[in-house]
């Protein structure tokens, strides 16, 4: 009997260490996911973990943990204050909580819960030590300070935990010590030789540096590790980006989408297109992404952008509201309101679109040319002066071109300041003198000045205008030749010199380029040369 009683209780034992191995791999397989960026793969692993452990405050803050790399803070704290409530004394769920409030600036609130989960018999566990640290160097406000101090009491718990030294360089990192980094995360190599992460690091350390073919020769060692890692294919692709080189970035992408198809991957594929310029296949990707519940909310900015790029102004306009609907306040960027303010323009919008390109212009003031972005909205609306002063912003901010003085010219000349205007066209000519439309321009204006031809003072330069035109370019600047040789010819046939030929040879001209032009054929039918 006593042997029988053994022997269960050997069984139920083995049962019990059976199950516990096959949860914890259960719940490295569900970070597996989500170290690999599969977000929406790795949520189905954890409701599977929660519904075997519903009272786990680990299961619940690595749920949180999942959610939060995924952009979603809110719904990280829910899981996270779900871990606090079903386990009061496990200290990983506050951590959770106070991470959100770091990064939401509730320092106090934040440091609070850190302190709580230190306390909570902690002082022997090292993750809870090296997830506060990871807070700390990863948010937008550092307290590197304290970071490393809470790595030197991990480091010395775990001292053989790749980890302890993957934060650690990432502490240096943010200190702009590279060399202290690259140390750190070959530390984390050398103890985990099978460490994808480890050299991702070493790469974007490269990437910092701007040394993007040791950055990109260090994640190609980090996939022959992994060929499976999907955030070295993407890293790959935004190195690429950097490097202009548009080709390989996009091959990249679509290899990170095949290793990773979930909803945020399809989203960042659309992201990675957009910014190689393939805005037509950025645009189909990120259509395909909006089929996923919910919508990742920056699948609508990539959407948008691209839109943009394709001149579909309304559906751009449509994902771009999109985008400022579901968008948390902190996730957008100057650049969000630059493309509205661009979508607004093109739709008609122009006084809207002034008020987003004023944003933008405050949130990165050293894009000086979004002034030229806002001149150009105003002289759309007909006001004038405002578009010379901001057309003077971008020209004092920056380097003016011959764009530039292209629209400041305009916009004198709309509002009637020809002796400003000429002088503006003369810095076209200066910037660019073999371009026909400084000269035209000058033309036209003093066309405005000797409004009843007293002086032909337009005369030289039309004529100068037609020896910058090259004949493949007639076609597309048919009007302005027309109206050119239209006043040269009335110049030719003035009573000071009745010059028939010279008459007959413009009204000719014009009619090569419209062999319709009636009024040609009444002046040529009435002379007598």
């Amino acid at each position: 009997m006593k042997t029988q009683i053994k022997k269960s209780r050997l069984i139920v034992g083995l049962f019990l260490v059976a199950s516990s191995t096959m949860i914890a791999q259960t719940l490295n397989d569900a970070l597996k996911l989500t170290t690999n960026e599969q977000f929406e793969s790795a949520d189905a692993a954890y409701k599977l973990l929660i519904q075997s452990q519903p009272n786990s405050g680990d299961y619940y803050f690595y749920y949180g943990e999942n959610y939060f790399k995924n952009d979603n803070m809110e719904m990280a704290n829910t899981m996270y204050q779900k871990g606090a409530d079903v386990n009061p004394t496990n200290p990983l769920p506050y951590v959770g909580l106070g991470k959100v409030q770091w990064y939401k600036g509730q320092m106090a609130e934040a440091k609070a819960n850190f302190f709580k989960a230190t306390t909570l018999g902690a002082e022997k566990n090292a993750t809870v030590f090296m997830k506060i640290a990871e807070a700390y160097i990863a948010a937008p406000t550092k307290n590197l300070t304290d970071a490393f101090t809470l790595l030197a009491k991990a480091t010395k718990l775990e001292p053989k935990n790749p980890e302890v030294y993957i934060l650690t360089g990432d502490a240096f990192l943010e200190q702009n010590n590279g060399t202290k980094a690259v140390e750190n995360y070959e530390k984390a190599g050398a103890l985990d030789p099978k460490s994808s992460r480890a050299l991702l690091k070493q790469g974007q350390v490269w990437n910092r540096a701007k040394n993007f073919q040791l950055a990109i020769d260090t994640y190609k060692k980090a996939k022959l590790i992994d060929s499976s890692f999907a955030p070295a294919y993407r890293e790959l692709a935004e190195i690429y980006l950097r490097a202009a080189q548009y080709g390989n970035a996009a091959y990249n992408a679509k290899r990170y989408l095949q290793l990773n198809n979930d909803c945020s991957a399809k989203s960042q594929y659309s992201g990675i297109l957009n910014q190689a310029k393939n805005y037509k296949e950025s645009v189909e990707a990120g259509k395909e992404a909006l089929k996923c519940v919910p919508v990742n909310f920056y699948t609508y900015r990539y959407l948008a952008f691209s839109q943009y790029e394709t001149a579909d102004y309304t559906g751009g306009m449509e994902n771009i509201d999109n985008f400022f609907k579901n968008a948390p306040a902190d996730r957008i960027i100057a650049l969000d309101y630059e493309y509205r303010a661009k979508l607004l323009s093109k739709t008609g919008k122009d006084s809207l679109a002034i008020l987003d390109f004023k944003k933008a212009l405050e949130l990165q003031p050293e894009k000086v040319e979004i002034n030229g972005d806002i001149a150009n909205a105003y002289i759309k609306m007909k006001k004038y002066s405002e578009a010379i002063g901001a057309y003077k912003a971008k020209m004092e901010k920056g380097k003016p071109n011959a764009n530039d003085y292209f629209g400041l010219m305009r916009a004198y000349y709309f509002s009637k300041d020809f002796i400003n205007a000429d002088s503006a066209a003369v810095q076209i000519i200066k910037a660019q003198p073999e371009l026909p439309l400084g000269y035209l321009w000058r033309g036209k204006i003093n066309v405005q000045v000797d409004a009843n031809n007293a002086k032909w003072l337009a005369k030289p330069f039309y004529e100068m205008y037609l020896t910058k035109v090259k004949p493949e370019e007639s076609e597309k600047n048919k009007k302005d030749l027309i109206d050119v040789y239209n006043y040269l010819a009335a110049y030719y046939a003035d009573p000071a010199r009745k010059d028939c030929p010279n008459v007959k040879l413009y009204m000719q001209k014009i009619l090569e380029l419209d062999p319709a032009n009636a009024q040609a054929k009444k002046v040529l039918a009435g002379l007598k040369c």
